[in-house]
């Protein structure tokens, strides 16, 4: 009372007095003081309601992201029920929790593989409550200023337990990502159902369930398994090198899978033994020691219990738990869910028998094949052949040849693309003439001709196909490109599954499966799968349907899309079953002749120059194709290696051709069919929008009868491509179709200069210059070019680069001679030609069959 007394006269009093007063300089030392303390006051209470402002919308942020979050059960983490996986019948095949995972406890886990797991991925685990805020944090930081706002997550073994088993799926290298947004919403929730688990479960039971649902590797799911599947032991005997091993593997388990790639496996074991050294787990000496140890002599191949407990419908479940993940987002060995695919038993167990050797012969025991069946009907995937010894190899999803491999598909391409797209755009019909001449890419001088050296002038398209011919196919897609462009023809390709391809690859070679075209098995049997179905594309599915614990149902997506009209489909069937009832020329095919309809294209690439360092020719055959229809599934099969091996002969020699593997292999399939079921014999049946017309024999578009000379032709074409380009009056408005090119405007046979596509030169106008000529008239808004001399106006020296070869040559057998088209991309030059027929990318080295010797694949 006093001192405030006291205080109030200080205050009170004048300066003069304050200054007369003993000790003035220490009381306006403390006024001084004063003031400045209320400012900080000041300043501290603005900070504080910012930071009071902030809590408030933070917590409104929270609320917001977390009001549909899901309730946690501990049950969801123990995962006791298991996946199963069913064939088309209902039978089970597998269930996941049994033969992929066996579950440890903890106390059975040693302590370098504790102390691994921590070193890597946590090591702050038992000091934390769930959330790690300093490697929050920091990882934070690092995505903001890097720009990528879902990069490192910073996430403890709570929460990436929480989000495996309510949010994503850890599918080996290929984990669920989000978007930065949506990623942001579920990190939060993980978050706070990591801290509410931290609240329910000990540190140890929480460590037990994440490391008992860790991928590692070829579907091995928890430690245990994996110390079984990599060094033949329980996990309580590993030492210090193979848990560390373990330990690195979770991150990318089909990079770091050692069986694959040994390399990269052991640089990441030593990164886990280096921070196990950083961390203080180890010593030096240990350090030294357990990196001084080889990893492939731990290894222990194929255990037998891992043999034992797996399936020999291995690489078919392979597909199918991939496909469950991409459908559903969650791992079904993590998640409960009865998978109910289209496997048919009898077909499967016929393609097994194939791989295993039993019913076909091969040539060495590294060539290898890859087998799809597809019911065309559906687009079901029934039958996969993933390899040969598959199962025997582990089974890898990374080594599936007939879903992940990609190889030129060759000659199989031509009915799919060129073919199907002339019969739906330039109203082709089933008895359309096409050019096979001498012919070089746009803007490329190198000249391309087929196995035997010739050109066979007009062919009609039914003989261009059964005897593959490379140039016609090629003349036929720059005839479409010009009409609709590359843009709508990569559009096509794009809707019938072939997602790599784009305009910035575009190349005409496409039309006989070479230079960038590349596909997988797969993709090529649901092309041809959609020909079968009249236009019809379904998405090749393994699953028919899955029912989550839930009873939440999934079925496959990318059903019943119509990207061909159904009368341009049919006539490419046409097409597809001259080639195996045609006697004129002797070719492969002719294995699968039955008393009821079949349909078939082979194809073949060839090996280039480099190849020479593995003492492979250039020019022998690469890949061998045969995709196979009847009238309820389509198969398709691939030949070769999977790659070159020197010394080892790893290229398709004549002789090796000549056992005429993928035809023996479709052959056994088709008989297998027709036993199945009935529809299997049945013919396609003829659709609605076809139209019969008669038109002047070798004109397009299509002359009207009467209206210029030349033989009447009677046939069908769709009646779409009728509509995209109709018949007309006069042949000024069409070409002449000759041995020579296509001439514009002629009335009669042409006698005019040659020309590789439709020139804007009439009967009239000649040029006997031996080099090339190019007309800049309009013809189409396009820039014509006239190759004034077949023979001389595009001569050069044409290397073995990228070879591709269409070899069908006759044969007093039948079946023994080959179809070899398509070659190795040996990349180059891009860009666009808009001439006539020959639009699209000109770039690209692709040589198809310059220079080779005439003999190479002919089947003698």
């Amino acid at each position: 009372m006093l001192t405030r007394n006291r205080k109030k006269r200080n205050m009170a009093a004048g300066p003069d007095d304050m200054m007369d007063t003993p000790g003035s300089a220490s009381k306006r030392k403390y006024m001084r003081r004063q003031k400045r303390m209320r400012v900080w006051t000041a300043v501290f209470c603005v900070i504080l309601a910012i930071y009071v402002a902030i809590g408030v919308t933070g917590a409104a942020v929270v609320q917001y992201m977390t009001r549909d979050m899901p309730t946690l059960d501990i049950n969801d983490f123990v995962g006791d029920e298991s996946s199963r996986v069913y064939d088309a019948n209902g039978n089970l095949l597998i269930e996941l929790g049994t033969y992929f995972r066996e579950n440890v406890s903890y106390d059975k886990m040693p302590e370098s593989l504790v102390d691994a797991f921590l070193s890597i991925e946590d090591s702050r685990f038992f000091e934390h409550n769930g959330f790690d805020i300093p490697r929050f944090t920091s990882s934070a930081i690092h995505n903001v200023l890097s720009g990528d706002l879902t990069g490192q997550g910073g996430s403890t073994f709570t929460m990436q337990l929480v989000k495996n088993s309510y949010f994503s799926v850890d599918n080996g290298d290929a984990s669920t990502s989000y978007s930065a947004g949506k990623g942001i919403k579920y990190k939060i929730q993980q978050i706070m159902l990591s801290l509410q688990l931290e609240q329910k479960l000990d540190k140890k039971t929480i460590f037990e369930l994440y490391v008992n649902r860790l991928n590692f590797g070829n579907n091995i799911r928890g430690c245990e398994m994996a110390a079984r599947y990599y060094f033949g032991k329980d996990v309580w005997q590993l030492n210090l090198s193979e848990s560390a091993l373990l330990a690195g593997i979770v991150n990318l388990p089909n990079y770091y899978n050692p069986y694959a790639h040994l390399d990269y496996a052991t640089q990441r074991r030593d990164q886990v033994l280096y921070m196990m050294l950083y961390h203080g787990y180890i010593t030096e000496e240990e350090y030294k020691l357990a990196t001084s140890i080889k990893v492939e002599d731990e290894l222990v191949g194929e255990y037998a219990d891992i043999k034992e407990s797996n399936t020999k419908y291995q690489e078919y479940i392979d597909v199918a738990l991939e496909e469950a993940v991409q459908m559903t987002g969650y791992d079904p060995v993590s998640k409960g869910m009865d998978i109910y695919t289209a496997m048919n038993p009898d077909i499967q167990d016929k393609i097994i028998d194939i791989e295993a050797g039993n019913s076909i012969s091969y040539a060495d025991d590294l060539m290898q094949t890859a087998i799809m069946t597809i019911d065309h009907t559906s687009g079901e995937i029934v039958g996969i052949g993933g390899g040969r010894n598959y199962t025997a190899s582990g089974g890898t999803r990374l080594l599936n040849r007939a879903t992940d491999m990609y190889k030129q598909p060759g000659s199989t391409a031509k009915p799919v693309i060129p073919y199907a797209l002339a019969f739906e755009y330039l109203g082709f019909s089933l008895d359309e003439d096409v050019i096979d001449m001498k012919y070089s890419y746009p803007n490329e001088n190198r000249i391309i001709s087929d196995y035997d050296g010739k050109y066979r002038g007009v062919i009609s398209i039914k003989d261009a196909l059964a005897d593959s011919r490379n140039i016609p196919a090629i003349m036929t897609l720059g005839l479409v490109t010009d009409k609709i462009g590359k843009e709508q023809v990569i559009s096509y390709m794009q809707a019938i599954g072939y997602d790599s391809m784009t305009t910035d690859n575009y190349h005409l070679s496409i039309a006989i499966g070479a230079n960038d075209f590349t596909a997988t098995v797969e993709q090529m049997c649901g092309a041809h799968a959609m020909l079968m179905n009249l236009g019809v594309y379904n998405k090749p599915h393994t699953i028919t349907r899955i029912v989550m614990t839930n009873n939440d149902t999934y079925y496959p997506e990318g059903q019943n899309q119509r990207v061909l009209s159904s009368g341009s489909a049919y006539l490419v069937t046409q097409l597809l079953a001259n080639d195996v009832t045609q006697t004129k020329y002797g070719t492969y095919m002719s294995i699968l002749k039955r008393s009821w309809p079949v349909y078939a294209k082979t194809g073949t690439t060839d090996w280039d120059s480099s190849g020479a360092q593995y003492g492979i020719p250039s020019g022998v055959a690469k890949d061998e194709w045969m995709i196979a229809s009847n009238g309820k599934y389509t198969n398709a099969v691939w030949m070769g290696y999977d790659q070159a091996v020197a010394g080892e002969n790893t290229y398709l020699a004549q002789w090796k051709l000549a056992l005429n593997i993928p035809g023996n292999i479709n052959s056994q399939l088709i008989d297998l069919e027709a036993s199945i079921t009935d529809d299997a014999m049945s013919a396609v049946q003829k659709p609605d929008d076809l139209t019969e017309v008669s038109y002047v024999k070798d004109t397009w578009p299509h002359v009207n009868v009467g209206k210029t000379s030349g033989t009447t032709v009677k046939s069908i074409v769709s009646n779409t491509g009728l509509a995209n380009t109709p018949q007309v009056d006069s042949m000024s408005d069409s070409y002449r179709i000759t041995a020579k090119g296509y001439i514009k405007g002629s009335s009669s046979t042409a006698t005019a200069e040659p020309t590789a596509t439709p020139s804007t030169e009439t009967e009239e106008t000649t040029d006997t210059s031996n080099s090339q000529t190019t007309n800049n008239q309009n013809q189409t808004n396009s820039q014509t070019n006239n190759n004034a001399n077949a023979n001389n106006g595009n001569a050069a020296d044409n290397s073995n680069a990228g070879n591709t070869t269409d070899n069908n040559t006759s044969n007093n057998n039948g079946g023994n001679s080959t179809d070899n088209s398509g070659g190795d991309n040996t990349g180059g030059n891009t860009g666009d030609n808009t001439n006539p027929g020959n639009s699209g990318n000109a770039g690209g080295n692709t040589n198809d069959n310059s220079g080779q010797d005439a003999n190479a694949g002919s089947g003698q």
